[in-house]
């Protein structure tokens, strides 16, 4: 049914005659119409005309076709929605996570972001910043003024040899007072990252990146450091040996008393495994 002509047989001599199966009609020509994406807008905009043409005639539909009117709106804007996210490609990928110890990705799905090395607060220094970070190799800079501050960064190095743990086919001699590499990884696939503590594999449904063993700043330090899963057969970073301590890596080991034992045991090393969906 074409719109022109089915509008010319809504008026007669300034009243409106309109039936209920012209509601009915009107709904089924406005969801047809939506369909053509190119005439949608045009149309609709014509019915709205009409419509308030109809409303000046006053008689008693007044009030059912205002409340057609606005019905109409809501569908058609909701068709026009609904149609528009269908044709919106879904993105895929966009997980990024840390892999502590390692220059290089897991080849199961990842990109490089960027190759860096571990850094973070002396150990011994009061109200340090706590958490570790990642330094890119190749730093880009702002303005400058080379003038000391109040907060400071240090590189990262490994305390503890992990003797017993890791697996070393990536670097043979112990790792002690070696500085940490890192590498920030996005996964191409899957969006959502995790590490979970204490766990050497993911959950179920979730897939494993990488696995490794829980490692942080030592108890006796004075400053603080977060938990970081350092991977189970990592590398040392190029610089190469120097022992300089600034923030340190020693491995967690679990404390039974809050901690519940015996699903837990004393001084017993902690897994981690960093998991995407």
């Amino acid at each position: 049914m074409k719109t022109a002509s089915f509008f010319s047989l809504l008026k007669h001599n300034g009243h409106v005659l309109l039936s209920l199966s012209g509601i009915g009609c009107l709904v089924l020509s406005l969801f047809l119409i939506a369909s053509f994406n190119s005439e949608s807008d045009r149309r609709y905009n014509e019915i709205l005309d009409h419509l308030a043409e109809m409303k000046k005639g006053g008689g008693s539909m007044n009030t059912d076709i205002s409340l057609k009117h606005e019905g109409l709106k809501g569908k058609f804007r909701i068709k026009r929605e609904d149609t528009e996210s269908e044709n919106r490609t879904p993105s895929k990928g966009g997980a990024v996570y840390i892999r502590w110890g390692r220059k290089t990705c897991p080849e199961n799905g990842t990109e490089l972001v960027y190759q860096g090395f571990g850094a973070g607060s002396w150990h011994e220094s009061y109200g340090a910043a706590t958490n570790l970070q990642c330094l890119p190799n190749n730093p880009v800079w702002g303005r400058y003024t080379d003038k000391a501050g109040s907060a400071y960064i240090y590189g990262m190095e490994f305390k503890e040899t992990l003797d017993g743990l890791i697996d070393t086919s990536n670097f043979q001699k112990p790792l002690t007072n070696h500085n940490v590499p890192c590498a920030v990884c996005r996964s191409k696939e899957r969006i959502s990252s995790f590490m979970v503590p204490a766990r050497f594999a993911c959950y179920n449904g979730w897939h494993l990146e990488y696995h490794g063993y829980l490692m942080a700043g030592s108890s006796s330090s004075k400053s603080g450091t977060q938990y970081i899963c350092v991977d189970e057969a990592p590398e040392a970073d190029d610089s190469g040996y120097r022992v300089e301590n600034g923030a340190l890596l020693y491995k967690v080991t679990g404390q039974c008393g809050s901690m519940p034992c015996p699903k837990y045991v004393q001084n017993r090393e902690l897994a981690c495994a960093v998991c995407t969906k």
